[in-house]
């Protein structure tokens, strides 16, 4: 299955919102985590699309929409992988991680990638690492220790 990136625009953030949602269900469900994706929707795309250093991009598989990815240069050739998301119906094809080297391939002069993620959630630690991501030992709690979350970071 062939993984492209689109760039989205504001007629995309209802769709886009509407995967979000799904596929941030089951973590939200889990966690009962305040700072999930689950509870933002299509204002919060809006808002990142107007913002000048971020970057959100639609994911699709074989041509059809199944996801979304949101990133942004934090520090001058440092990039913070805000959100990667996969619809549940296309999880566990290696989607993911292959859109995370699109996305990175879309940056010339980046140094540094980073993103957090539930320490819990293995599925996850191993999509970013397939993708060359690191753990770097970091954690955090999160909702009032609902949720802890660790770092990891991919040198390019």
């Amino acid at each position: 299955m062939t993984v492209s990136l689109r760039p989205a625009t504001a007629a995309d953030a209802p769709a886009l919102a509407a995967l979000q949602r799904r596929a941030f269900q089951r973590l939200y469900e889990r966690y009962h985590d305040e700072g999930s994706p689950y509870l933002r929707g299509e204002e919060e795309i809006f808002n990142l699309l107007e913002r000048p250093n971020w970057q959100v991009y639609q994911v699709l598989a074989g041509g059809v929409l199944c996801g979304g990815v949101y990133f942004c240069e934090r520090e001058a050739g440092e990039y913070y992988l805000a959100r990667i998301y996969i619809d549940p119906a296309f999880q566990g094809r290696g989607i993911a991680p292959e859109a995370l080297r699109l996305c990175e391939a879309t940056v010339s002069g980046a140094r540094r990638w980073y993103l957090d993620y539930p320490v819990t959630e293995e599925r996850n630690r191993r999509c970013y690492e397939k993708a060359g991501y690191h753990d770097t030992g970091e954690r955090r709690e999160q909702s009032g220790g609902a949720i802890t979350l660790g770092y990891m970071e991919k040198y390019v």
